[in-house]
């Protein structure tokens, strides 16, 4: 490979580091909030918050894992990849289990596991060293699972050694590596699943009491609706991680409840994905020994979908629309007084290939404020009356985000689009409406992004994905996401995947909505937080944590 590919460094480390240069100045601030190693304590239990339970701890099962069970995972799994956690200027992807890696040809990448990394010391692992063939099982899991979405070039994985993996592609793929990161791949150990005939993989690993990891905390209860405890994994392979010596997850869907325990101190952090809104900010800013902090993330905005292949979703006049109802500039003034950006999509602002709205030339246009060009364009589709049909959200999210799904009604019911909100608990929408299993005359407000690399977004644009709940089938959109992934150079795929931007703008396959400068809120004695940037790893955020 050339210094110019996609993944310069064959060895350990930060890769692909070109792509993430814009994004570098975004994450200035964020340099130097872990102190030096001098500074660090071990000891303490540190107690934050969960907004939801998580569905089960299977991230491989028949249904898209939800963010929550990515979360609680991310405390006792490992994955191949992470995303940096220290220098984050960095971007690409490190080494998580990988202590090093070679690509012997374009479509064959060798991986070496770290030796002596150990499950946890709970049967029926009972702290066994993991090796490659857990690898190689975990990945016959994923090919069968909605995660083969990002390998549907993985033909074979090969356990060479005890710690050697090899990975066999069918065709070049540029993100092979950065979606080994994702934080749904995880590696698990057969064991520790019950015996399932019917399940993937003929194991079962729905119950608390499989999810037996090599991470750096062990899930010692979880009590329904109540709360998940964490202890520290005494043989984590990363040596003298992690500095606490437990953790307490509080599950508070209340945002009352979550600042009234920040205020008493019941809970010392309240991170961002559980959804810390500006308000929230502002009022804790009077409590004592609190810091707030504004951070960017790699994620794209909460946006309005229906099915492109009914009504009246499959017509772009609609889709266009739609975005010209949204008043992005009073959404932010209302909603976010703490900053914000008018558009975050198809990809993050943060990517190094987003084209940022005052590029777009022409295409900008459609987001504009405009609720007479709104009713013109409704009237040539045949709603010269608007229509009327249903808003589903789901109550899963809180009460903050039902009460934008109101905000989106309200705005589009002055276009002449009257819609009833039916608001879903959050076990249906994501087993049903979030897979797309909704109805004519329906639109869904789908939730903010925080993905891995940009192939998972532009992925959920092409048939078969999880997250394609448009059931798009465009074959010129599937086209550039293909040329998106078999491209040799930083410049190709910064040309497919802008050329894809430019489609997607043009044809509204999604309305986005403004997206918030991200709250950390946390007591002054937690160190060494910094909040993640990609993905749902929450816990990994918690391996260099300490009390003081």
């Amino acid at each position: 490979m050339t210094r110019n590919a996609l993944c310069p460094r064959r060895r350990s480390g930060a890769l692909c580091r070109a792509l993430s240069l814009p994004l570098a100045a975004l994450l200035i601030a964020l340099i130097g909030l872990v102190p030096a190693a001098s500074a660090q304590k071990r000891g303490g239990v540190l107690s934050a918050v969960l907004r939801e339970d998580p569905t089960g701890f299977d991230l491989l099962g028949p249904k898209k894992a939800s963010w929550v069970t990515q979360s609680a995972m991310s405390f006792t799994h490992n994955r191949l990849f992470m995303y940096p956690e220290d220098d984050r200027r960095e971007g690409g992807v490190v080494g998580d289990l990988v202590e090093s890696w070679s690509q012997p040809s374009p479509t064959v990448y060798l991986l070496k596991l770290h030796q002596g990394v150990r499950f946890h010391p709970k049967p029926p692992v009972n702290g066994r060293e993991l090796t490659a063939e857990d690898v190689r099982w975990t990945f016959e899991r994923v090919m069968k699972s909605p995660e083969a979405r990002l390998f549907k070039r993985v033909k074979n994985v090969v356990a060479v050694d005890p710690y050697t993996v090899r990975f066999e592609l069918s065709a070049p793929f540029g993100p092979f590596l950065p979606n080994l990161a994702a934080t749904t791949i995880v590696i698990y150990a057969k064991e520790s699943g019950k015996p399932c005939d019917t399940c993937n993989g003929g194991r079962d690993f729905t119950a608390v009491n499989t999810a037996v990891g090599t991470g750096p905390f062990m899930l010692e209860e979880y009590q329904e609706g109540q709360k998940l405890v964490f202890k520290r994994h005494p043989n984590y392979f990363r040596k003298g991680r992690p500095y606490l010596d437990g953790i307490n997850l509080y599950i508070m869907k209340d945002n009352a409840a979550q600042m009234a325990a920040l205020r008493t101190g019941k809970v010392q952090l309240l991170e961002a994905w559980n959804r810390v809104d500006h308000q929230m900010a502002q009022e804790a800013k009077e409590f004592p020994r609190t810091v707030v902090e504004l951070f960017p993330i790699y994620a794209t905005g909460e946006n309005i979908v229906g099915r492109v292949d009914k009504k009246p979703w499959n017509d772009l006049r609609v889709r266009r629309a739609v975005s010209l109802a949204i008043d992005r500039e009073g959404w932010l003034k209302g909603l976010w007084p703490m900053g914000g950006k008018r558009l975050s999509g198809p990809i993050p602002n943060a990517s190094a290939f987003d084209i940022p709205e005052d590029k777009l030339g022409d295409l900008a246009k459609w987001y504009r404020y405009d609720v007479a060009e709104a009713k013109r364009l409704l009237a040539q589709a045949g709603y010269p009356n608007g229509f009327k049909g249903k808003l589903i959200t789901t109550v899963g999210y809180g009460p903050d985000y039902t009460s934008r799904t109101a905000l989106i009604k309200d705005m589009l019911g002055r276009v002449g689009i009257e819609l009833e909100i039916v608001a879903q608990e959050y076990p249906q929408w994501i087993k049903h409406t979030y897979a797309g299993n909704f109805s004519e005359w329906s639109l869904v407000h789908i939730p903010q992004w925080g993905l891995g690399d940009e192939d998972e977004w532009l992925g959920s644009y092409t048939p078969g994905d999880t997250r394609n709940h448009t059931h798009l089938n465009d074959p010129e959109t599937t086209r550039l996401v293909e040329q998106s992934r078999n491209v040799a150079t930083i410049a190709d795929r910064t040309l497919a995947i802008q050329s894809f931007q430019r489609r997607f703008h043009d044809q509204m396959y999604r309305v986005f909505l403004p997206f918030q400068n991200f709250v950390l809120l946390r007591r002054d004695n937690v160190m060494g937080f910094v909040p993640k940037i990609k993905g749902y790893d929450f816990g990994k955020r918690f391996e260099t944590v300490w009390l003081e």
